[in-house]
């Protein structure tokens, strides 16, 4: 048996590195399930703002627009919540 895949949604492509990577400075959207995320990178007032899915449940969000993406989901009637990580 061999393991499948999972295919590459079009509107919110999953990132598949050939290693381990580590990532700084990022903004992310983390959404409750798989549908859940790609249903919002299928929306084009939200998803003009996610670059492409890390995982099942999140999403890069594009440098400079986190501001605007919050907007788009309180237009949509999401309740986002706001998380800061730390300053270096």
């Amino acid at each position: 048996m061999t393991a499948s895949v999972p295919p590459l949604d079009p509107f919110l492509p999953l990132l598949a590195p050939e290693g381990p990577a580590s990532v700084t400075n990022v903004s992310v959207l983390e959404a409750q399930d798989l549908a859940q995320l790609l249903e919002l990178g299928r929306d084009p007032k939200i998803g003009r703002y996610l670059l492409a899915r890390l995982s099942d449940t999140v999403a890069l969000v594009d440098p400079g627009a986190e501001e605007e993406l919050v907007k788009a989901l309180r237009g949509a009637g999401h309740t986002p919540r706001i998380a800061k990580g730390v300053e270096p």
